[in-house]
């Protein structure tokens, strides 16, 4: 044990030059930051310029691209028709858009969101919204177990019941269900 210094490895790699008091996760981004809002990929788009995507016949990660190329196109307002309750629908969505889902996703539905608001006429399978950094989602109907795992942030919404573990390992954001909720919710918040 002797001439162990444990300040020595950490002051060298300069870990103590920066200051932390007054900072905390909501005053550590701001519009004025180099890039300003949104990620090195976003998209500028028009939330007035409007598509449709009809679901029917497609598999997710063809619905998932098309989203992206409509974004690309500039459209700011989305609807997917008949979604079909197919799992991973509008995942990993970080740009502001508006997105109308006309039916029921399955699992995984809107997750991985930093932006977009979101409204699902139908309900939702599991883990919808999981990992979510900002925006809303507003669910008509009911949600499955885990809505909201791990919410970083924004507003999730359903008007129905919700299964059981809602919110688990939530960091931030607000959750508001309109009926019953499941066994753990809110647990590891």
């Amino acid at each position: 044990m002797e001439g162990l210094n444990q300040d020595s490895v950490s002051h060298e790699m300069g870990m103590h030059t920066e200051p932390l008091t007054g900072r905390d996760i909501k005053t550590m981004f701001t519009l004025e930051n180099e890039g300003g809002y949104g990620y090195f990929d976003a998209f500028d788009v028009d939330f007035n310029k409007r598509a449709e995507i009809n679901a029917d016949n497609m598999e997710a990660g063809e619905i998932n691209k098309q989203i992206r190329d409509l974004m690309a196109d500039g459209h700011g307002t989305i609807v997917i028709k008949n979604p079909g309750a197919k799992h991973s629908i509008a995942v990993g969505i970080l740009n502001r858009l508006n997105l109308i889902i006309e039916g029921s996703l399955g699992y995984f539905g809107v997750g991985l969101l930093d932006g977009p608001n979101v409204r699902i006429s139908g309900r939702v399978g599991w883990s919808c919204a999981e990992n979510m950094m900002a925006g809303t989602v507003i669910i008509e109907k009911n949600a499955g177990s885990t809505f909201g795992a791990a919410l970083r942030g924004g507003d999730l919404v359903c008007k129905g019941s919700v299964g059981s573990r809602t919110g688990i390992d939530m960091k931030g954001g607000s959750i508001i269900v309109g009926g019953d909720t499941g066994a753990f919710s809110g647990f590891m918040m």
